[in-house]
């Protein structure tokens, strides 16, 4: 009889992924992982509903009088909204930046709900942002080995956040809405291509996304870094052959791109490639600043936007920064050099307890990357800071306010419900914070008088509202905010256009001349006063007049009819009939609809003798507008002919 064999003992069941202990410390424990496809869906529906409700008024907010009217309601390529002038608009820098594809889907409003609503261009950000949320969830998801907790805390402090209403609720910063759509694409294709390992279909369709990323907003580069940083999470080798290889192509596009935001930053088209819409003098200078003082303001930017993240209170569409008097005396306020410390410490800190969990670098570091550059260390604008940078940038911070709840819900069990309720309140709270903001951005007049309350001394505000109340026709308090701007030692260029355009409009023409020489003074080759004060020159002095609208019209980015017809009509007002008409010639072919080019171009052959000329002129004139009552006067004159 033999003997039974002995059974092996059965093997010890091993986790996934198990390490030593001192190596398991970036693993995240299951805590809320479970969630099915339907369930997993329901999540994202439930996201979508929140949103809505945060934003719903949006929907019946206005364009703003602030890169709007450039962006869309006065951009030549837009109005009409047809395939030449998209051709054109795809080879065009647009308020300094070179953004085709977030230009694309503006025409593509335009050419379908038209320019007098804000509306449809809204509701498109609206529904980008709600795709841009999903895409966060799943991103977080994928991160945290399918964690339900970390997604959505991510994907609801992305989407309901307050500081993110000016990336969606303002039309011009669609570019951010688009940008991170397919920025968020890109992270979660490559990570596919680290899962398969090898260069294939997922690392192309993360190239392809990132490009389109790219055309969208130039803030996009920071996408290289961060491929990077989503090797060191799943716990690649940085610099290996491979890793580094696979990266050239995308280092190659953030250089090109970059060189390209660079130039056309600094009012270059990048060697002729481009044409530009107009100019936009939003940049200011600032090289009063030293390099240290650059690094502070950086600092507090970094510093703030944490802030901001908890506090979210007193939101401003514009941040300015500390009195340039006192910053040329170097005696800026302590809080910039906290800013600076600060930051300095959170590198130091993060680095330090990257030894024991990998998160604290890793949302650090997201963060800091997608925000760099606008940090103002480099490139330095009119805002020290503002609410649209931290559109992506609060993934990072999310993401490791998500993961430590649930490491507290893994430590202490019976602060689940503790930690969800905090979740839910929180949420709560950006909610109607979020719809407190959406209101501020309802229209111009909300925005910047929410602006001016908050910083009554800051001269740009009060620039701007200046010029949209006189836009509006409100010219006293145009000129009350043009003032008060210059009493706070505001000198700009903008200002005393401003206060000339009021006065003239009030028909202090002396007056108005005086202000468009003091910003002449400021800048001689400023085309748009020039033009301005041409028109106040018109009867006082048409061989002045003529001599500015020659400059202007030798400077102008794009040729306009209203420059030709302003000068036409300083030919006639001098005698010089042939010059008029030849000018009225060209305004015609550049705007046929304007009845007054007909009108003054028939005037111009009358006077010549050209008595058949000028009937057609005016009888085209009475076409576009009838009973036009100075053509029917002058075909009086010429026996009703």
């Amino acid at each position: 009889m033999s003997k039974p064999k002995k059974k092996p003992y059965p093997k010890r069941p091993t986790l996934p992924n198990a390490k030593p202990t001192a190596e398991r410390r970036d693993t995240i424990n299951p805590v809320s992982t479970s969630s099915t496809k339907s369930q997993t869906w329901l999540w994202i529906a439930l996201l979508a509903v929140l949103i809505f409700i945060a934003y719903s008024r949006a929907l019946d907010n206005q364009f703003v009088d602030w890169d709007d009217p450039t962006y869309v309601t006065e951009n030549p390529y837009l109005n009409p909204a047809n395939s030449e002038n998209l051709n054109a608009l795809m080879r065009s820098v647009v308020s300094l930046n070179y953004h085709p594809l977030t230009m694309a889907t503006l025409w593509w409003n335009a050419a379908n709900s038209g320019i007098e609503s804000a509306r449809s261009y809204i509701a498109f950000n609206l529904v980008f942002h709600a795709i841009n949320t999903a895409l966060v969830f799943f991103f977080a998801f994928a991160l945290s080995k399918r964690n339900v907790l970390i997604a959505l805390v991510s994907a609801l402090g992305f989407g309901l956040h307050p500081m993110h209403v000016e990336s969606v609720a303002w039309v011009s910063e669609r570019k951010d809405v688009l940008y991170v759509f397919f920025f968020l694409l890109a992270v979660l294709a490559y990570l596919k291509h680290l899962d398969k390992g090898k260069i294939g279909l997922w690392w192309g369709l993360a190239l392809i996304a990132f490009l389109l990323s790219c055309l969208s907003k130039a803030m996009a580069v920071s996408l290289v870094p961060i491929l990077f940083l989503l090797d060191y999470w799943q716990g690649r080798k940085l610099l290996s052959v491979g890793s580094i290889l696979e990266k050239i192509p995308f280092i190659a596009l953030a250089v090109l791109f970059g060189l390209i935001a660079l130039d056309v930053q600094d009012g270059g088209s990048f060697y002729g490639a481009f044409g530009m819409v107009e100019k936009n003098d939003a940049l200011a200078d600032f090289e009063v600043f030293s390099f240290f003082q650059r690094l502070k303001f950086a600092g507090y930017g970094f510093m703030m936007y944490i802030v901001k993240l908890f506090l979210p209170f007193n939101l401003s569409a514009f941040y300015p920064y500390p009195n340039l008097d006192v910053v040329k005396q170097g005696n800026e306020s302590g809080v910039y050099l906290l800013g600076l410390v600060f930051t300095l410490a959170v590198g130091a800190w993060s680095l330090w307890n990257a030894r024991k969990n990998k998160i604290y670098l890793f949302g650090f570091g997201f963060y800091l990357f997608s925000i760099a550059l606008v940090l103002q260390v480099i490139s330095v604008g009119a805002v020290i800071m503002a609410d649209r940078y931290t559109y992506l940038p609060y993934f990072g911070l999310f993401f490791m306010l998500g993961y430590g709840l649930n490491a507290l819900i893994y430590k202490v069990p019976s602060s689940k419900y503790v930690v969800w309720g905090i979740i839910a309140g929180l949420n709560v709270f950006f909610m109607l914070r979020t719809r407190e903001q959406v209101d501020i951005w309802q229209d111009h007049d909300t925005l910047w008088t929410n602006v001016i309350k908050l910083y009554p001394n800051a001269g740009e505000p009060r620039k701007i509202r200046g010029h949209y109340y006189g836009k509006t026709g409100r010219i006293d308090l145009a000129i009350a905010d043009f003032e008060a701007a210059l009493r706070n030692n505001f000198q700009n260029v903008s200002i005393y256009e401003g206060l000339g355009n009021a006065y003239g409009t009030r028909g202090e023409i002396d007056k108005a001349i005086g202000m468009f020489n003091e910003a002449l003074k400021l800048d001689s080759n400023n085309v748009s006063v020039r033009y301005n004060r041409s028109i106040a020159l018109l009867n006082k002095n048409p061989q002045a007049a003529i001599t500015d609208l020659n400059i202007v019209i030798k400077n102008s980015l794009l040729e306009k009819a209203a420059n030709f017809g302003a000068r036409g009509y300083a030919y006639l007002l001098i005698g010089n009939y042939k010059a008029a008409q030849a000018d009225y010639s060209k305004a015609i072919s550049l705007d046929a609809q304007d009845p007054y080019h007909f009108f003054n171009r028939g005037q111009a052959k009358q006077m010549t003798g050209d008595n058949a000329g000028a009937v057609v002129d005016y009888q085209a004139a009475l076409k576009l507008k009838p009973g036009m009552p100075e053509v029917v006067e002058k075909m009086k004159g010429l026996g009703g002919q």
